[in-house]
């Protein structure tokens, strides 16, 4: 017999809408992440590519994405529209994980905006200093978030099989 499922220390005052278009955010992103990561590791095997070739690969994500790029302008100098393509896909990413971050390191909770209650999240930016934001986000602007990530997902996985043998 299976016990039953622990309960949170700290209740959420959030719906469980809000909670599981969190988790589509969440789940969408490792889909994205680990294919960009395919891709670039696919790349970095080139001959060409193995002067970019790091001792260790970065972890951050916006390091990656560099060599990414970096890697994308030495592979395909000769083939311009590619290049712009996969650059393009490379830059959708980064952009949005910037909204991922805020849905998925920011603090949930009950928020007042012009006098109705809803759903908020407060976001700590650290760069270029550190300040705490308040975002009022609804279940839908969250699952707007995943498809997005859903979108770019599907770019790069387009691309990949259309130019990578």
């Amino acid at each position: 017999m299976t016990k039953p499922p622990k309960k949170p220390s700290v209740n959420l005052l959030i719906d469980d809408a809000i909670l599981r278009a969190i988790g589509h955010v969440a789940a969408q992103w490792a889909v994205l992440e680990i294919e960009f990561d395919i891709l670039l590791g696919r790349l970095l095997k080139h001959p060409e590519a193995k002067k970019l070739v790091p001792k260790a690969i970065p972890q951050s994500f916006d390091r990656r994405a560099k060599l990414f790029r970096d890697c994308a302008e030495l592979l395909l100098h000769d083939q311009p529209g590619l290049r712009k393509q996969l650059i393009a896909i490379i830059n959708d990413a980064t952009s949005v994980r910037k909204k991922r971050d805020d849905v998925i390191h920011g603090q949930w909770h009950l928020g007042r905006k012009k006098g109705k209650i809803g759903t908020a999240v407060t976001v700590v930016k650290q760069r270029p200093q550190f300040k705490a934001e308040l975002q009022h986000m609804s279940d839908a602007q969250v699952e707007n978030v995943a498809a997005t990530i859903s979108e770019v997902t599907l770019k790069l996985i387009w691309w990949a099989q259309m130019n990578v043998g």
